[in-house]
């Protein structure tokens, strides 16, 4: 099971929506989230009820949006018309889709690799790394093996 789902009973203290069309919008919005943030549906995510939280609010902006409409009043023969409609441009907005994404990048972690890792060469002692300098005076660089006077 994902770490994170959301169902109809999530959405139902914030609004009633009819279950299939709940449904309907909640299996959207995990499709999406999945397309965005595909780490959230791992067993092992640390953020689920965040998840869950930002999922919910996209699904209930979206039903808030509605069907919109004009609107038309008139009174004493002057008339106005009100356009009421929020026609849904995307899911998620932009810095939902940043929350969900970041969510992601904060469960992984940091790694380094050496691409220029230290020869296993031994410095003489009178090598200038032996005194703390941040180069070899000795040459063992150079030889990969001991000072560059001792290499036969």
């Amino acid at each position: 099971m994902p770490a994170v789902t959301l169902t109809p009973d999530d959405l139902a203290p914030f609004v009633e929506i009819a279950e299939d069309k709940a449904e309907a919008m909640i299996e959207d919005a995990l499709g999406m989230a999945q397309m965005l943030a595909p780490c959230i549906f791992d067993d092992a995510f640390a953020f689920a009820p965040a998840a869950k939280a930002v999922l919910r609010g996209a699904v209930l902006r979206w039903n808030e949006s509605g069907q919109g409409g004009v609107t038309q009043l008139t009174a004493l023969g002057f008339g106005q018309s009100f356009d009421n409609s929020q026609p849904r441009r995307t899911m998620f907005t932009s810095t939902e889709i940043a929350q969900l994404q970041g969510m992601c990048s904060s469960t992984s972690t940091a790694f380094a690799i050496d691409t220029a890792p230290e020869c296993a060469s031994t410095h003489a002692d009178i090598c200038a790394l032996a005194f703390g300098a941040q180069y070899c005076s000795c040459g063992a660089e150079l030889t990969l093996a001991g000072p560059l006077w001792e290499t036969p």
